[in-house]
């Protein structure tokens, strides 16, 4: 008797090829194909950035420069990066400032859809659900249906079409390039806080889901604190990112000239660095005070600086933690939480020690209790701020700072038990 199982493998073999194949060749992550066509900025886990206008294929993503680039051996003009690498990204930005009027626009319509989708969207939206369950069962049910073709048939099947199929039924769900996720879909157009990881380090972010595929989170509206770095040099005047910077002599006169607050971090004149842990909102001035030895040495400012973006995260290493029920200019200044508690435990003691010789010195003060902010010690953080703040005239910006991170302390306790 003529044995029929062939011809059901062939079909299955046939059919599953040709949907894998049409699949494959049109398959882009649905979050990155949002942002193709903008002005870019890639950052690697190494900590590379490349940026560029992002052109998407199946296999890649494609950032095209827009001046050439000359090394020493030749004129680069883009910089592709292969689907095969995508785990290497950290995150892909896209900074509202740098939007020409069109691209604004659009973004505007897809804020507001996110927000308010319509019926046409919604709809849209459940049927393509609905496509990918059908895909993902697909997948499963032709492992199935080898396995029974396999068992009943009397020649049996070689174990490298055995693979082949195996193969097959992971592609019909790989190409689909997203993964139904109920909670995140009722989370989809609504303020969120994602948790980033960086490192060691662990970053809150608050923002809107607008979308999520199988491998990204794409979120919208995001407050970011970008760090930056300014050079100053002997009796001159900068103003770069937002920031004026006068020096006369060893006073630099610092002056916030954005439309947003900046934290400055820390300062360096040689090779020795000085915390600074100050907040200086718009129009404030402060004025810093060098060491007399430092004499005409050139000096660098460490910022960090809050930018308007769009922001696409694998979700190798972000998830969505909270609901949010609006931004909280407060916590955009948060400085992680760190996974390896020993990380700043030298640090730690270092302040301890210049506590005890000068319990004035506000500015350790601040500087040990976000070292404690960080590993979650919310007492001895708390401890620390107010210990600054009863000598806030020691403090370069008055205690605002201090006051934030107490505010932002008592927001961490209400969501989880203090350390």
């Amino acid at each position: 008797m003529f044995d029929t199982t062939f011809l059901i493998l062939a079909a299955i073999l046939l059919g599953g090829a040709l949907l894998s194949g049409f699949l494959k060749a049109r398959a882009r992550d649905r979050c990155l194909r949002h942002f193709a066509g903008y002005h870019v900025t890639l950052e690697r886990t190494d900590g590379r950035l490349v940026w560029g206008e992002m052109v998407l294929y199946p296999n890649a993503l494609e950032l095209v420069y827009r001046s050439d680039v000359q090394d020493e051996h030749h004129v680069e003009t883009s910089y592709v990066l292969y689907k095969e690498e995508y785990p290497q990204i950290q995150a892909i930005y896209r900074y509202c400032d740098e939007l020409g009027s069109e691209q604004w626009a659009k973004r505007a319509r897809d804020l507001e859809e996110s927000f308010h989708p319509g019926l046409g969207l919604r709809l849209r939206r459940r049927v393509r659900n609905v496509f990918n369950l059908a895909i993902e069962s697909a997948g499963q049910a032709i492992g199935i249906l080898v396995g029974q073709v396999h068992s009943s048939s009397s020649r049996g099947i070689t174990s490298s079409g055995e693979d082949y199929l195996n193969a097959l039924s992971q592609n019909l769900v790989g190409y689909v390039g997203t993964s139904y996720d109920p909670l995140l879909e009722r989370y989809v157009g609504t303020r969120v806080v994602v948790e980033v990881t960086e490192g060691d380090v662990v970053y809150e972010h608050v923002g809107i889901l607008k979308d999520y595929t199988a491998d990204f989170l794409e979120i919208l509206d995001v407050h970011y604190p970008n760090r930056s770095t300014v050079q100053i040099r002997a009796e001159d005047c900068c103003e770069e990112q937002r920031l004026r910077v006068v020096r006369e002599g060893d006073v630099l006169h610092v002056a916030n000239v954005g439309e947003q607050s900046l934290l400055l971090q820390h300062l360096r004149v040689g090779g020795e660095a000085k915390p600074l842990n100050a907040v200086l909102d718009t129009n404030d001035i402060l004025d810093l005070h060098l060491d007399s030895a430092a004499g005409s040495q050139d000096a660098e400012l460490v910022v960090k600086i809050v930018r308007h973006l769009d922001w696409i995260v694998p979700r190798s290493h972000a998830v969505i933690r909270h609901k949010a029920e609006r931004y909280d200019p407060d916590q955009v200044f948060d400085i992680g939480f760190v996974l390896k508690l020993d990380r700043h435990r030298g640090d730690e003691e270092r302040y301890l020690h210049l506590l005890e010789r000068d319990p004035e010195d506000a500015i350790s003060a601040v500087a040990l209790g976000q070292l404690l902010f960080q590993r979650g010690a919310f007492d001895g953080a708390e401890h620390w701020f107010r210990h600054a703040l009863a000598r806030r005239q020691n403090l370069p910006d008055g205690g605002k700072l201090a006051e934030r991170q107490l505010r932002y302390i008592r927001h961490k306790r209400a969501g989880r038990p203090a350390a």
